[in-house]
């Protein structure tokens, strides 16, 4: 049985690659290097972007009222700025109805939320069902996605910087090219003249 060799073939363009320069000069970018290059940023973004349109769902569709502090869950956490901290989730008294009153809690916790048991705050809450609450404040609502797309904007900078390079070094075999065209016409030309 005879064994069967591939070998690379520079002129195949289904094989893979990133960058490739061709035999006749041409620069190819593949579609994969674009991936790599964004691929980070985009999902960064794009979780921030999900998390965005949730609170706006929230913020547009939830019913606001105020609920009373009645119970305040701690146990110990953690963060970059503060090192080891105390989270606390409170759970919310509300009307959910006329009449009909029932208590949730937010589903998150923070070390800023140690509300005094008794104490009254503006909150969120899906008149379609009952379950959690969320506070209507910029900390549950949208430091979140603000925080994560802030990430996706700084991951950007290097991504854009890398896609600006591939598109210059792509660039230079038009700018070769040209070049070497030049010189042949211009030789083609002496040629001509001397004869």
């Amino acid at each position: 049985m005879n064994a069967v060799t591939h070998r690379f073939d520079p002129m195949n363009m289904t094989q893979l690659y990133l960058l490739r320069t061709t035999a006749d000069g041409r620069r190819l970018v593949s579609w994969r290097a674009w991936v790599l290059i964004f691929l980070l940023p985009s999902l960064v973004l794009g979780m921030a972007a999900i998390l965005a349109m949730e609170s706006f769902n929230i913020v547009s569709r939830y019913q606001r009222t105020t609920g009373e502090v009645v119970r305040v869950y701690d146990w110990p956490g953690a963060n970059p700025w503060d090192g080891e901290t105390t989270d606390y989730s409170p759970v919310f008294r509300y009307e959910f109805k006329p009449g009909e009153v029932t208590e949730a809690s937010t589903g998150q916790s923070s070390s800023n939320w140690n509300h005094a048991i008794g104490s009254r705050h503006e909150i969120l809450f899906d008149p379609s069902q009952k379950k959690v609450v969320k506070q209507d404040n910029f900390e549950q609502l949208w430091a979140l996605p603000v925080t994560i797309g802030a990430i996706g904007g700084v991951l950007l900078i290097p991504a854009l910087i890398a896609a600006a390079y591939v598109r210059r070094w792509r660039k230079g075999s038009a700018r070769s090219a040209a070049s070497a065209s030049t010189t042949q016409s211009q030789s083609g030309g002496a040629e001509g003249g001397s004869a």
